[in-house]
């Protein structure tokens, strides 16, 4: 997953906390209000049972979901969780927007809801999330009908192949490489022998032209992204869903990176990014680059800015942009490495539960990693030196 560059200081925080747990794991705010929009016809008896439905669900988005009868059992989702669009239930005022039907027997209808604020004039709208959900007739249940995830739906007539305990299904026009696809199959199970831990049952990964598509497959229609260059491609994992999305052609199934986290997710609880991100940058790289070349690009990002500190870094206050992105990246996977070389594995699942903000994991480090002293930074890039002449 990628660190996004809009309002860097305060979303990249955001954002890495929550790269730091599995999607499905964390927490949903409930819809401050469900409104409808004026398309929406209640006296239609199909259309009103769903609106029930749906209001239900978006003023308490949760796993209880399932058991109150208002998720569907037949997806294939993880049964903790049904729902992958998490990132979607943040407290803003929800608007139904739709109800449509999908075909004659109207047995399966799509929902369309917008979650989006609006300041005391009603002139400027902050759009979160267009959000996209499919209702099945399912007699017996509370309403009559359940609310279902669009992937299966939309990726039933997807090609797909299964390497080990790995599938990977093709989006129209995306091409296959098997030798990638066995590469990535090995490479969960060469994660878990090293962080000695269970390999994932079975993964399901997503092959999507961009990172938009791949929001689709989940029901996101619209959530704001960054900008610039190295937005738009990336991938996402849901580890206790058994879920991979990668949209990035170039790299194919061999984006190891998101393969790191499907393995650790559920096996190694963590409470920074420092270590959710690091620990896939240190096993798997980033996109493409190896772990080398993140270490010689963080070097240089040091050499051309001489006053940018760790904890800036660590704290998304570095200037550069994407270079600085990378160079946070780096920065996680360069802390991640010195730790298991000083502590070993047993060290690095105990700084792996390590919380705070970035000045906390500052303030721990030296219990980690031996000879820091009272310098960090002189540290940090000393260390980056290090690990590139290794």
């Amino acid at each position: 997953m990628r660190f996004p560059q809009f309002a860097r200081k305060t979303i990249v925080q955001t954002i890495l906390t929550a790269c730091a747990s599995p999607l499905s794991a964390i927490g949903q705010t409930p819809a401050q209000s469900v409104s409808l929009s004026f398309g929406v016809d209640t006296s239609i008896s199909q259309v009103r049972d769903i609106v029930r439905l749906t209001t239900a669900y978006l003023t308490r988005p949760d796993s209880s979901a399932w058991a109150r009868g208002l998720w569907s059992p037949q997806s294939q989702v993880d049964s903790r969780f049904r729902d992958l669009a998490t990132k979607a239930y943040q407290g803003f005022p929800a608007t139904i927007l739709g109800v449509t039907g999908t075909g004659p027997a109207d047995t399966v209808f799509l929902v369309k809801v917008l979650h989006a604020s609006a300041d005391s004039t009603g002139k400027q709208i902050g759009v979160l999330a267009l959000q996209r959900l499919y209702a099945v007739r399912a007699p017996g249940t509370p309403v009559g009908w359940q609310l279902a995830s669009p992937r299966p739906h939309l990726t039933r007539s997807w090609t797909h192949r299964d390497y080990g305990r790995v599938t990977f299904w093709y989006a129209p026009g995306q091409k296959e490489s098997p030798t990638k696809a066995r590469r990535a199959s090995l490479f969960v199970d060469s994660v878990a022998k090293v962080l000695q831990v269970s390999p994932p049952k079975h993964l399901n990964v997503y092959m999507t032209g961009s990172t938009e598509e791949g929001e689709r497959l989940v029901g996101l229609d619209f959530f704001p992204d960054g900008s610039g260059p190295g937005t738009g491609l990336g991938g996402r994992t849901d580890g206790l869903a058994g879920i991979i999305f990668l949209g990035d052609p170039q790299v194919g199934e061999a984006y190891l990176h998101e393969f790191v986290h499907a393995v650790v997710g559920p096996t190694i609880p963590n409470g920074s990014a420092v270590f959710g991100e690091g620990v896939a940058v240190w096993l798997g790289g980033s996109h493409e680059k190896s772990l080398k070349t993140m270490y010689a690009l963080l070097a240089q990002y040091q050499a051309t800015h001489p006053t940018v500190s760790l904890v800036q870094m660590l704290n998304g206050d570095a200037p550069g942009g994407e270079d600085a992105t990378t160079a946070l990246y780096a920065t996680s996977g360069l802390i991640v490495d010195s730790v298991c070389r000083n502590s070993g594995i047993a060290g690095l699942r105990r700084f792996a539960q390590v919380r705070g903000s970035p000045d906390d994991i500052i303030k721990v480090l030296p219990e980690y990693i031996q000879g820091i002293g009272s310098n960090i930074d002189g540290w940090w890039r000393s260390e980056t030196r290090e690990a590139l002449a290794r």
